[in-house]
């Protein structure tokens, strides 16, 4: 992992915030030349550290306001068994994150969509239709509270 200074979280920070940010005022925002500044971010993407630079788009607004969180447990947790679960999930728009985690469950995702009929439809091709799938349980969002991205720096 890399070392990050005082600068390079600023740099963060801010384009956490906006990353359309001009560079020369991102650069005066973090107190460096708009030629070291650039330099930074390069050094940043190159790195890693930023991985890639997205536009975060409201989905009620693009037609798939049914948001939910689905818990689930898989039979059988080798990646072997799950390949075909994990093919689907990549393949999904409605799947916009999906997570192995520790603890009681197996895996978190969280999914945008239409309406109800295309929840029934991707709970009958994701679970249904899996026998790997032990359970799972839906939780629809009902008010959102904080929704940020990327880690805290």
């Amino acid at each position: 992992m890399a070392e990050l200074d005082r600068i390079d979280t600023k740099i963060l920070r801010a384009l956490q915030e906006n990353a359309d940010i001009a560079n020369i005022e991102l650069a005066d925002q973090v107190g460096l030349s708009p030629s070291a500044c650039l330099r930074r971010v390069a050094k940043l993407r190159q790195s890693g550290i930023i991985r890639k630079t997205v536009a975060v788009i409201d989905p009620a607004r693009v037609g798939r306001p049914l948001t939910a969180v689905i818990n689930l447990e898989f039979h059988r947790h080798g990646n072997r068994y799950r390949q075909d679960f994990i093919r689907k999930v990549r393949q999904l728009d409605a799947v916009r994150q999906c997570y192995v985690v520790t603890g009681e469950v197996t895996g978190v995702m969280i999914l945008h969509m239409r309406d109800m009929a295309e929840y029934t439809a991707l709970c009958e091709m994701l679970f249904d239709t899996d026998d790997n799938i032990v359970w799972y349980r839906t939780y629809i969002v009902t008010e959102t509270l904080k929704d940020e991205f990327g880690p805290a720096i």
